[in-house]
């Protein structure tokens, strides 16, 4: 059966032997909020007091979402952050918004296994990004062939930030959206998740 087949996220869900849930697969109260740095708090009050109602989806892309994944990449280096890169898998291309991979064993960068997805919620529709996100972290695994292998996903309209996590047979969504007003927060949760797909790496030897 293509992907192009499935009538909705239920039938396709159940194709691969797979349920979703709403869990706190993360427990966010012991998460220790990062201070952002002070460029960043300016950018975000720049960019929101300037943000046009035309501005949709790839403005809060380069300018609300990718600069706190920079920041969390930065702090853990070993993995690999990927923009908009083009995924294909038999009938099917997708093109998520960013992707976190181990880092190539060679040293040239190339795409590796999936570990994270992110996915925007266009005009904050929540429900139409977790559709899209069902549907990535689906491919992905079979990207990786192996599915024991945990892949996150964020859904994010910028000021909003949602989690989710494929892990064994259940696709797990935590039921808290995170905020911009709680960025400090925000930024040790991403930390956290960055952190946790650098030690699913080396669990799995994808630096030996």
């Amino acid at each position: 059966m293509k992907f192009s087949d499935f009538i909705d996220s239920s039938q396709m869900l159940l194709h691969f032997g797979l349920r979703a849930t709403t869990e706190e697969f993360i427990d966010l109260d012991a998460i220790t909020p990062i201070e952002i740095p002070t460029y960043l708090k300016e950018d975000l009050k720049f960019v929101m007091a300037n943000r046009g109602a035309s501005d949709l989806e790839f403005y809060a892309c380069e300018f609300l979402i990718a600069p706190f994944l920079k920041e969390a990449w930065k702090r853990n280096p070993k993995a690999k952050l990927f923009s908009h890169p083009q995924i294909k898998y038999e009938d099917l291309v997708l093109v998520p918004d960013y992707v976190i991979t181990s880092k190539d064993k060679s040293g040239l960068n190339s795409f590796q296994k999936p570990l994270l997805i992110t996915v925007e919620a266009k005009k904050d529709d929540y429900d139409l990004g977790w559709a899209d996100a069902y549907k990535q972290l689906i491919v992905a695994r079979l990207i990786n062939e192996n599915n024991e292998i945990p892949i996150y996903a964020l859904i994010s309209s910028g000021k909003g930030w949602e989690f989710g996590k494929l892990d064994g047979n259940m696709i797990y969504k935590h039921p808290i959206t995170l905020g911009l007003d709680n960025s400090n927060k925000l930024l040790g949760i991403l930390d956290y998740i960055f952190a946790d797909c650098v030690r699913t790496a080396e669990k799995f030897g994808m630096y030996d």
